[in-house]
């Protein structure tokens, strides 16, 4: 864990290199530690002298705080963003690029930046073993009663937030067998119940991506991803050079966040309304954002953006966190778009790139950046139809007789389900709605083919 309080201007060295997207100062008693020390598993709680340096998180909302990070990172402003969704979402997140480009510091400074947070850091090589993250077997039971038990008091399981650095560096069977780990919250052992993982959020890095057949269940599990940018223009010099002279190469004062806050927030997030217009509009941008990549010459055979209901998921708490951030009460339009973009990979990533093409390109069927609200409230209303007949297909005896579909500037339309069909052939001139209309059309269909 990286420490908190500012270092010395004297007692530090300035890190120059044209590569990095920042230029940070390195506390002098850190710079020879071996290289066999920095390997081994490092849980530290905040001492009560750097709790002192916090920054009064009354005065700053959650989003405000974080943002902090933005003065002291070139570059890292959407990589910030991601983090602060893999926060309220609970899931985790890549930093992958080549040796040079940044990856360690921004990590240690996310995991650094919640208060309170019981913190696991391992650098992961070939050699690394499960039981190196989850705690060393205790000899005297596994004798005794045959069971292999562990000591998971400062392991994998025992933590809040979890760095692995160097993860590709690790052989794929311990990737796979931390999937349980992060993604189901069990660390299974054979002949026993599974070991509960109390993890909230892991930072991941890796120096690149590794492909093959055996890694897809592996990245596919990945929420966010990002690849940061090398640094090769006078511009982007520029920047660096403005980020060193505002925080004269001083760290950021950390913590920023308490992990009692990221769990509020995770739980509002967790409560979050999502409208049915809006949960429509979601569907439809899910379904044709997936159906393109698929038919994508690169991305399909990449298998990165294939629909699965994991991926489902992620979408919908994208949104959902976005509007927390926001401090809304129910996610609308304006989130599906502003969020989004976050669920896929973002930097210099080439095939994060091609996926952005295609997301934007689908966004701006249905929701053009100049979408009226007289068109939204079309949107509102065909969901509302869509809810209403989701209730129809549940209640079966019971189903109602009549639904209504209330347009803005039309009557309040009471139909039969046959007349349905008729009604939402109406609905023209608005941006995007023969989009959520067809889904309709087919989803009347099929509650007649059911009688």
């Amino acid at each position: 864990m990286i420490r908190t309080v500012r270092q010395n201007r004297h007692a530090s060295a300035l890190v120059k290199s044209p590569t990095r997207l920042f230029r940070h100062a390195v506390p002098a008693e850190r710079a020879k530690v071996p290289a066999e020390t920095a390997r081994q598993p490092d849980l530290q709680p905040l001492s009560r002298e750097d709790a002192r340096n916090v920054v009064a998180m009354s005065d700053l909302s959650f989003s405000d705080a974080l943002d902090t990070l933005k003065e002291h990172l070139v570059g890292y402003d959407e990589c910030i963003e991601q983090f602060k969704l893999a926060l309220l979402t609970s899931q985790h997140m890549l930093l992958v690029g080549k040796p040079g480009r940044g990856k360690s510091y921004p990590a240690r400074l996310f995991v650094g930046a919640v208060q309170n947070a019981r913190v696991f850091r391992t650098q992961i090589t070939a050699y690394t073993m499960p039981d190196h993250l989850v705690g060393a077997p205790i000899p005297h039971t596994y004798l005794e009663e045959g069971k292999q038990v562990y000591n998971t008091d400062n392991g994998i399981l025992n933590c809040d937030l979890a760095l692995l650095e160097e993860f590709s560096d690790g052989p794929v069977a311990l990737a796979r067998s931390l999937n349980t780990v992060l993604y189901e919250r069990v660390f299974e052992v054979k002949d026993q119940p599974p070991f509960p993982a109390q993890i909230h959020s892991a930072i991941l890095t890796a120096n690149q991506a590794p492909h093959g057949e055996e890694w897809k269940a592996v990245w596919s599990r990945i929420a966010f991803r990002y690849t940061p940018q090398e640094v090769n223009t006078s511009w982007g010099r520029f920047q660096t050079a403005q980020v060193y002279l505002h925080t004269h190469g001083h760290a950021p004062v950390l913590p920023l966040v308490d992990i009692e806050q990221v769990r509020e927030l995770s739980l509002q997030r967790e409560m979050m309304h999502v409208p049915a217009g809006v949960l429509l509009v979601e569907s439809w941008v899910s379904g044709e954002f997936h159906r393109r990549c698929q038919e994508d010459t690169h991305l399909g055979r990449s298998g990165l953006f294939s629909s699965d209901l994991r991926r489902e998921n992620l979408f919908l708490d994208v949104i959902r966190a976005g509007a927390t951030l926001e401090g809304r009460t129910q996610a609308d339009y304006s989130h599906v778009r502003r969020y989004l973009p976050y669920a896929l990979p973002l930097g210099d990533d080439p095939d994060g790139i091609a996926a952005h093409r295609i997301l934007d390109d689908v966004l701006e069927c249905v929701l053009p950046k100049k979408i009226g609200r007289d068109e939204l409230a079309v949107y509102d209303a065909l969901g509302d139809l869509a809810q209403q007949l989701l209730e129809y297909q549940r209640h079966g005896k019971h189903r109602p007789t009549e639904f209504r579909l209330r347009l803005p500037g039309m009557p309040l339309i009471f139909a039969a389900r046959r007349e349905l069909l008729g009604h939402l052939g109406r609905v023209r001139g608005v941006a995007g709605a023969e989009h959520l209309v067809e889904i309709l059309r087919g989803a009347v269909a099929r509650l007649g083919d059911g009688e």
